[in-house]
Order: C-alpha cells, then sequence, then structure tokens
C-alpha cells in the first residue's frame, strides 16, 4: 500500500449509494466536512476533493444527457471522488482523471474498482504548472471554481488541451465569482451557456434542503 492509500484509510470514509448518469454508484467519500477537517487539518495540499459534492451528481448526469462523451478522450479537472470520470467511462470515454491530491487520485482508483468501470487512468495535475500537451474534446470539472485566483490557470489548462470545437463542461455550486471566470471565457473567445438547477442537498444537510448548481458548457471556436 502506498502512502497515499495509507493517509486515505485515516479519513473517516463512507461507502455511499448515489445515483447520476442513469445508474447507481457506490462510491467511497467523507460525507462531513467537519470530520475531515478533524482528521486531516493540517494536511497540505487540504484534501477537500475527498467530499462529496452535489456539483458531482449534476455533471454526471449532465454528460449522458449531451451526448458528449462517447467513446472520445475526455480529461476530467479536480477529479476529487471520481464519480463524474465514471460517468464518463461508463458511457465509452477514454478518461484521464487528475487533481492535485495524491489521495484523491487513490480514491478515485478505489472507486474504479468497487464499480467494475475501466477505461480511466489518474494523473497528478497541478493547474498552476500544466505540463501535458495531450489534446482532446471534452474537458469535465466539478466545482472547481473556488478560487479566483486560480481562474487564469484553469483557463490556461483549456485553452492549451481542448481541441478548436471541443467543449468544457464544468458545475458549480452558484458562486457569485463564478461570473468572473464565465466572463473570462468569453473574452478568450469561448462560446458559453449556463443552465441553474435546483437540487437536492446531500447528507449531512438537513432532509428538504436544495441546492443550485450551475452547468456552465463553453465551445472553443
Amino acid at each position: 500500500m502506498d502512502a497515499a492509500e495509507r493517509r486515505l484509510d485515516g479519513l473517516p470514509l463512507e461507502n455511499l449509494r448515489v445515483r447520476a448518469g442513469g445508474r447507481a454508484w457506490d462510491i467511497a467519500a467523507v460525507r462531513d466536512q467537519d470530520r475531515l477537517l478533524a482528521a486531516a487539518g493540517d494536511w497540505t495540499p487540504f484534501p477537500f476533493g475527498v467530499l462529496l459534492w452535489e456539483s458531482a451528481l449534476v455533471l454526471g448526469d449532465v454528460l449522458p444527457k449531451a451526448g458528449l462523451v462517447r467513446g472520445g478522450p475526455v480529461l476530467e479537472l479536480g477529479a476529487g471522488t471520481g464519480l463524474a470520470g465514471l460517468v464518463a467511462a461508463g458511457q465509452g470515454a477514454r478518461v484521464v482523471q487528475t487533481d492535485h491530491s495524491f489521495e484523491a487520485l487513490a480514491l478515485c482508483r478505489r472507486n474504479a474498482v468497487a464499480n467494475g468501470v475501466t477505461g480511466l487512468e489518474q494523473r497528478l495535475g497541478d493547474w498552476s504548472a500544466w505540463s501535458d500537451d495531450t489534446a482532446c474534446d471534452v474537458v469535465i470539472g466539478a466545482d472547481i471554481l473556488y478560487e479566483p485566483a486560480l481562474y487564469g490557470d484553469i483557463l490556461r489548462v483549456l485553452e492549451r488541451v481542448v481541441r478548436p470545437g471541443g467543449v468544457a463542461v464544468l458545475t458549480d455550486p452558484g458562486r457569485t465569482h463564478a461570473g468572473r471566470f464565465i466572463y473570462g471565457l468569453r473574452a478568450a473567445g469561448w462560446t458559453v451557456g449556463v443552465e441553474r438547477r435546483m437540487v437536492a442537498a446531500l447528507p449531512p444537510c438537513e432532509v428538504g434542503a436544495m441546492v443550485k448548481i450551475d452547468v456552465i458548457e463553453a465551445r472553443r471556436t
């Protein structure tokens, strides 16, 4: 067992049954952010990706309906638990899952095995020092627009890897400052559409709570 696997086993992971992309998935993830802070408060980088976010469920639902990922190469940014990449691979895509956390990549591998999904590769990915020039038609990312200081780095990654005519599909929990990223995409010549969805909040939120998730589809011209 490598160091990332050992550290992952020290986190309060739970096995969660969720639905996304028209089927059920068994996802190992941390449900409670407070428990994660208690277990990994001094980690650098902090493993936020091992939490399961509503944005990942929505992205998983969007991909099959949009018909974007069947058979083609897909790059996942900030893969976290790997749910969206699993949905894409289940649609026949060849998926490269990237994250800046070794623990998140180990969790992606674990969840792929648990669900019997193949066709995925995990790679370390630092947006500020991106070195992979592999071109693709589709980039996906759930809840990656959390820090405005990273928007320039994310845009540079997209400009580097998305082929002309390709698309980036991102989901975000309605952050006001995410509008700055959308503005940057449009200023760079991308065609951007945004659809807002209201979805049930995941536990430990109270039953009946709803959250807003924006689906951002940006096509490179």
